[in-house]
């Protein structure tokens, strides 16, 4: 089914293009990725930190995110929260015993022991001059509210298995493992290598092992950023022009993981000194640059669930973060599009009587919440981590009995089904706008018939500005875009079974009614006879030895064939 999706988006969304395609990996093109969709959520401002060259995000405060700059000597050494869209919430201030090591090059977040931990890499070496004097140093994540905090932390001193310095911009921490995994950055094959993390390693130098090559270097090369989903699902490294994910298959090793192929992310596009990605979570991530100016920070959101048995969940991507925004539509696996009544917590919807009582199919949600369902009750977290509780309301409908007169609408009608309700001068109304998500919301973008068995309608809209509409019938879509005239419309619909019909604006902005019917069949249909005969008077004709039926000024043979 094709959706319509209207939301508020914050910031502006770029093509969904990648800055080139085709990636030689191993001798193979990799597959394309395109299930991300890119928007500027917000800007690095240079007065808050320039240089961004680490973005994590934040474990302990959901929906927050740490950085660093690349210079950390003097009042530098200190990392940042900032919010999605770039504003400062906190900054913390750095002591790091033993070393004054800078070239912090990236940071990362993690779980250990049951608590939430930061970790940076001081792990840059432009002119290969630090062998094994690479640092990451850890302490637990303060929860994020305002001002600044001083904090000492703990190191973990490293080296490389080859006893030689490298230039290394990329660090990530994998909670299933408790391991770091590390990438270096060559101008030909990158690798990757890792170390276990513990907290009482002490001051000798830690050996990293090696896992494998990334790619053969023809494309996939200075790798410069990276993070793996709190889940451990999902490993993405990146360079200025790519990002390639890994995904985690069963319980295996991210080692493992990283020795097959690939995929690449098609939603990215070249950043200019681009050094940072970070997971929210298995489904959205952010990416921003090292630059000296104002910086865009990027948000990428996956559209579709993953889990399965479990409803898709698309995602928005804005970085508004309440629970009276987190939830948008809701659609039924009847296709049926529920609503949330404002002020309300309940999910209503429809669907026929007789059929399957319908699940939820799909839901939109603001981009970092999630969605958990316990029988007919579904709770939404959103970004901020703030809750609500919906219970779902799903009701049977029953069609309307055939008729072949023009059914003028009063507002009774029990199988008319539309959020706005009714309205004296628009009738059974809907609307359609880009600027107020409470439209979308509560389901008023769209008016349910339930229909019986007919082959023709003739819609009556309201006498007011005409509409481009589209159709569904039981959710499926009937035709294309066209103009819901004032004169109306007819729709050659050719269902054999009571069906559900579905008008949905296709404009942005004003609203539409619709305010009578008229349904037909063929005039030989069985059940035409057999409804007519129960709603309209009959009289036997004889004529000329044969028996005719007149209804009204109609003449019918015994088969219901028209005679005159």
């Amino acid at each position: 089914m094709k959706r319509i999706l209207i939301s508020i988006v914050a910031g502006f969304v770029s093509a969904t293009m990648a800055w080139g395609a085709g990636i030689n990996y191993n001798g193979t093109t990799l597959q394309e990725n395109t299930d991300f969709t890119r928007t500027e959520c917000g800007t690095m401002k240079k007065k808050t930190m320039k240089e961004i060259s680490g973005l994590a995000a934040s474990r302990q405060t959901p929906g927050y995110l740490w950085a660093h700059g690349d210079e950390n000597t003097g009042d530098n050494r200190k990392i940042i929260a900032i919010q999605p869209d770039g504003t400062l919430a906190m900054t913390v201030n750095l002591t790091t015993p033993n070393t004054d090591r800078d070239d912090w090059e990236d940071i990362a977040t993690g779980i250990y022991d049951g608590k939430n931990y930061v970790f940076i890499g001081a792990i840059g070496d432009n002119d290969l001059a630090f062998n094994d004097q690479y640092y990451i140093f850890y302490f637990e994540e303060p929860a994020i509210s305002s001002g600044t905090q001083n904090v000492t932390v703990n190191t973990i001193r490293f080296g490389y298995p080859d006893n030689t310095a490298h230039n290394t911009e990329t660090l990530m921490y994998d909670n299933v493992e408790q391991m770091f995994y590390i990438a270096d950055k060559v101008d030909g094959v990158c690798h990757l290598y890792k170390l276990p993390f513990s907290t009482t390693y002490g001051t000798g130098v830690q050996r990293l092992t090696e896992v494998c090559a990334l790619g053969n270097g023809s494309k996939f090369k200075l790798a410069n950023g990276g993070d793996i989903t709190p889940d451990g699902h999902w490993m993405a490294i990146k360079n200025e022009e790519y990002i390639l994910l890994w995904e985690r298959q069963g319980a295996e090793s991210l080692s493992a993981t990283a020795l097959r192929n690939p995929m690449q992310v098609m939603a990215y596009q070249k950043e200019e000194q681009g050094e940072s990605l970070a997971w929210l979570n298995d489904s959205l991530f952010y990416t921003t640059s090292d630059s000296k100016k104002d910086t865009p920070i990027y948000q990428y959101v996956r559209w579709g669930g993953t889990t399965p048995g479990t409803p898709s969940i698309d995602t928005i991507p804005e970085t508004i973060d309440s629970t009276a925004r987190a939830i948008r539509e809701v659609i039924l696996s009847n296709h049926y599009y529920a609503y949330i009544n404002e002020g309300e917590t309940v999910i209503r919807g429809w669907y026929l009587a007789g059929t399957s009582v319908p699940v939820i199919d799909s839901c939109l949600l603001s981009a970092g919440a999630t969605w958990a369902q316990t029988n007919d009750t579904v709770t939404i977290t959103a970004l901020n981590g703030t809750t609500a509780v919906y219970t779902l309301d799903i009701q049977p409908v029953t069609p309307v009995e055939f008729s072949a007169k023009e059914i003028v609408f009063d507002g009774t009608e029990k199988w008319v089904k539309s959020a706005y309700g009714w309205d004296g001068t628009k009738k059974w109304k809907f609307s359609k706008t880009d600027s107020d998500y409470s439209r979308e919301i509560a389901g008023k973008t769209h008016v349910e018939l339930f229909l019986p068995a007919c082959d023709t309608l003739y819609l009556t809209p309201f006498s007011g500005t005409e509409r481009d509409v589209r159709f569904y019938i039981n959710g499926v879509e009937f035709g294309s875009k066209t103009k819901f005239v004032k004169a109306g419309l007819t729709l050659n619909v050719q269902q054999p079974a009571p069906f559900m019909l579905t008008i949905a604006s296709a404009q942005t902005s004003g609203d539409g009614g619709i305010a009578a019917i008229r349904m037909a069949r063929k005039p030989n249909s069985e059940t035409d006879i057999e409804n007519t005969k129960r709603d309209v008077h009959c009289v036997k004709v004889l004529r000329e030895g044969r028996l005719y039926i007149r209804l009204g000024e109609k003449i019918y043979d015994i088969t219901g064939r028209p005679v005159f």
